[in-house]
């Protein structure tokens, strides 16, 4: 009987040293993107992309323009704008608080209980982007095995956490910087789940932050869209009628 403690501490041990590394990869990354008062300037801003998009599949890439705000850890708005078949569409999908509604050229409505949560799926797997989870207890941490991303080796962390879907974050082993999301979606055409991988690239400085200017996105392996940051805005706070349905 007196070996127990001993067993159990040799069962624990392992897994509470592979924790400890992978938040020592999380906090290097901290530091490689600015430390953690310029990461948590990524709680509240504005980002603004362009760039081309699969649409429809099987047919050409669509050019889009898309705007995204945070006002973490409740608020998020995505308003994307494309041509589709000749016709301008704009979307609009939003979180505010326990509410999340949509519009399309216009026309506003409550989205569905399913909807809702894939936007909240993506918007929780996005938050991670931001590296401000450390603190979070109910975030489970472990090392993934090192991969290569554009061609230089990456080391990786599984983030659970419970209630949502695992995802995957990959850093540069050379700078430290965040350079791929792997997580699982469900595919709005086929209502099936698959893989998304976002790429991220060409960092820049601003306002002591270091955060990417390019991204591409694959799905089951195949690239359906390639985005460069047009333009960032860290905020104060965001004026709350940006998240209230018309």
């Amino acid at each position: 009987m007196r070996s127990t403690p001993l067993i159990v501490t040799l069962l624990v041990a392992p897994a509470a040293l592979a924790d400890d590394n992978a938040r020592a990869l999380v906090e290097n990354a901290i530091k490689a993107h600015g430390g953690a008062a310029a990461v948590a300037k990524l709680r509240t801003m504005r980002i603004k992309a362009e760039g081309t998009m699969e649409v429809v599949p099987g047919q050409p890439a669509a050019a889009f323009t898309i705007e995204d705000v945070w006002q973490m850890p409740d608020k998020y708005r995505t308003t994307a704008q494309f041509t589709l078949m000749d016709m301008k569409v704009t979307t609009t999908h939003v979180i505010d608080g326990e509410k999340a509604w949509a519009e399309l050229n216009g026309e506003v409505h409550d989205l569905s209980k399913d909807a809702s949560t894939e936007i909240r799926e993506q918007k929780y797997a996005e938050d991670l982007d931001r590296l401000g989870f450390l603190k979070d207890k109910e975030v489970e941490l472990s090392l993934l095995d090192e991969v290569k991303v554009n061609g230089k080796p990456a080391a990786g962390v599984r983030v659970k956490s419970r209630g949502h879907r695992e995802v995957k974050l990959y850093f540069d082993k050379a700078s430290g910087l965040l350079v791929k999301r792997e997580h699982p979606i469900l595919d709005a055409t086929t209502g099936k789940e698959v893989t998304q991988e976002v790429v991220f690239g060409d960092y820049e400085e601003k306002d002591g932050v270091r955060l990417y200017r390019t991204m591409a996105a694959y799905r089951d392996g195949k690239k359906f869209a390639d985005a460069k940051v047009t333009a960032i805005e860290f905020l104060d706070k965001v004026d709350p009628k940006l998240f209230a349905k018309p």
